[in-house]
């Protein structure tokens, strides 16, 4: 089969699948099998497929036609210009959470850095490439296999990060930080989107909490102010739908300048505050 029929066919497995990415993922995975990037696909249109790279091929196919996420297929995602091994231990990062990213940045933090749940470690390894040395980073996880993951993207972008497993902040002694961020589970455990796209894929532990998806948050803004350093702030990404919510913790639990800020599609997904 040439390379263009293959590609064709593919594309019609996966909008017959309501996959919305139909031409991405299959462009995607031609290029992970043949490992031909997509200029050389388009270039090389008539060259055959051996058969074992087309069995290879349609094999993936098949399994992204059910939903399961082309990040875990691939066993990368990019992220801020970052390219980080994903496994079904971590979450998939998102360009949402790229939000959070940037408004750590403008806060231009020195020091002690600290990430929670850091899952592959997408929000602490953007911070320490842009931050560099001005940052001493740090990432927990409750996940051994998340970390396992976290430490992997580490060494191989060079980015120096102390990673420690931890629920939360029970491992952190009295250590105390310039700036905590973190993406913590935030879905209700009702909520339907857990049953769409990648999600039902995904560790079901990093996605939901109780009461109402806000419970980790309060934690942590309840646990964090012991670990801030005196105006430090804390940023945390949030629901779409939770922002008045998460505003009230915050404020609740004394912390200044509380405010939201909104991600690319225009909903509410980062609260910060200083304390």
């Amino acid at each position: 089969m040439q390379i263009r029929e293959a590609l064709q066919q593919a594309k019609q497995i996966l909008k017959a699948a309501a996959i919305d990415t139909a031409s991405l993922d299959a462009n995607l995975l031609l290029s992970h099998v043949t490992s031909l990037s997509k200029v050389m696909l388009i270039a090389h249109d008539e060259d055959e497929l051996s058969k074992e790279q087309e069995d290879k091929f349609f094999s993936l196919i098949n399994k992204r036609k059910t939903g399961y996420p082309i990040a875990y297929i691939l066993g990368y995602k990019e992220f801020f210009g970052l390219r980080l091994k994903v496994t079904e231990d971590t979450l998939i990062p998102r360009p949402d959470t790229e939000t959070l990213v940037e408004k750590a940045l403008a806060f231009n933090p020195q020091g002690k850095v600290l990430d929670l749940g850091t899952g592959t470690g997408a929000i602490i390894l953007a911070l320490k490439s842009e931050l560099k040395s001005s940052i001493d980073a740090y990432a927990v996880d409750l996940s051994k296999k998340a970390l396992e993951v976290a430490s992997f993207n580490s060494q191989k972008l060079n980015l120096p990060v102390t990673f420690i497993q931890s629920n939360w902040f029970s491992k952190l002694g009295d250590l105390k930080f310039s700036m905590i961020v973190s993406n913590p589970p935030y879905i209700q455990k009702d909520d339907i989107h857990l049953t769409q796209t990648s999600l039902p894929f995904e560790p079901i532990q990093a996605l939901t909490s109780e009461e109402d998806g806000l419970l980790d948050i309060k934690l942590i803004c309840k646990e964090a102010k012991k670990h801030l350093e005196n105006g430090a702030p804390l940023l945390i990404e949030h629901g779409f739908n939770q922002g008045e919510k998460v505003r009230a913790i915050f404020t609740e639990q004394g912390y200044k300048n509380v405010a939201t800020i909104k991600d690319l599609g225009g909903n509410d997904r980062v609260t910060f505050g200083s304390f």
